[in-house]
């Protein structure tokens, strides 16, 4: 069973952490799928700005497959596993993109996350999950599906 920390938040046997739902349609933050071999976590995660703007794409937990020329990606490894990716702007040095493998089964996403057609950021930080006014710290959420389900109109945990 995969845990993902999200802004100190766990998140238990979640295959969709967060999901924003707009007129029957979801849009996933980030999507995980399970390496057959080990059960090591995958993720597929694009971080955008608010005008949608791609900043980086990370592909399958390995690499960045994109990072805008503002900003720069750095990998960490131990042989050929990844145990942290950081995406850091150029400009003044900020880390608005950081996802850490604890475990092999435990993973951290931490940033500043946009959705499009989503009015509000995202921010995962160590210390909370902000979005809009909301904060969430330290929650637990056991569930298979969409952990946090997000619409114009409020939210669903």
């Amino acid at each position: 069973m995969i845990t993902v920390l999200f802004g100190s938040n766990r998140l238990i046997g979640t295959d969709i952490p967060l999901v924003f739902r707009d007129n029957g349609k979801d849009k996933q933050l980030f999507k995980i799928e399970l390496r057959t071999s080990d059960s090591k976590p995958l993720i597929d995660i694009e971080i955008r700005d608010d005008k949608n703007v791609p900043l980086g794409i990370v592909h399958k937990s390995t690499s960045f497959v994109h990072v805008h020329k503002d900003y720069e990606g750095k990998e960490e490894r131990v042989g050929s596993d990844v145990k942290k990716m950081m995406l850091i702007r150029r400009s003044d040095n900020a880390t608005v993109f950081e996802l850490i493998f604890h475990k092999p089964t435990e993973v951290e996403v931490n940033g500043v996350f946009h959705i499009k057609g989503f009015p509000l950021a995202i921010e995962a930080t160590k210390d909370a999950l902000t979005i809009g006014g909301l904060v969430f710290s330290h929650c637990t959420i056991v569930k298979r599906g969409a952990a946090i389900v997000l619409t114009r109109n409020g939210f669903m945990m």
